[in-house]
């Protein structure tokens, strides 16, 4: 009797074992490296005239200082972001994401997108965007590339 209480306490030991081991945990799929609040933190100038004394090519402004424009992007694990756009008016705008090679795309609900290139350089994150818009710095004209980080 002693030997069969033994067999069925060692039996129950392994099924117990089993069904635990049997019983994982799936981990989560980590988020993607865009997923956070990005706050404009520069203007990136471009296509400038280049003069004899000055060549602003290249150089950072702070938009928010120049011209009191700012911008934050929330973008959610749940593929969605909310742009809110600071200036003379405040107003967000929605829509949906898509990552794929260190490329968001951001679609907008109320139509059109825009295209960012993310980078990590040690412990700084940038997205920026792809297309620089047309600005206006005295009476050159040039072009504007805006750079968020996290």
């Amino acid at each position: 009797m002693k030997r069969y209480v033994y067999h069925l306490y060692v039996v129950c030991l392994v099924v117990s074992f089993v069904g635990l081991v049997s019983c994982s945990k799936s981990d989560p799929a980590p988020a993607s490296p865009v997923v956070g609040r990005w706050t404009l933190n520069k203007g990136v100038l471009s296509g400038f005239p280049t003069s004899a004394t000055s060549n602003v090519n290249g150089a950072g402004i702070d938009l928010y200082y120049f011209e009191s424009y700012g911008s934050t992007i929330d973008i959610f694990s749940d593929n969605t972001f909310n742009e809110n756009y600071r200036s003379a008016v405040v107003d967000d705008a929605t829509g949906t994401w898509d990552f794929s090679s260190n490329t968001l795309t951001l679609k907008y609900d109320a139509g059109g997108q825009d295209t960012y290139t993310y980078a990590k350089n040690k412990n700084i994150e940038e997205l920026t965007i792809t297309t620089p818009a047309p600005y206006t710095l005295g009476t050159a004209v040039g072009k504007v590339q805006l750079v968020y980080r996290k």
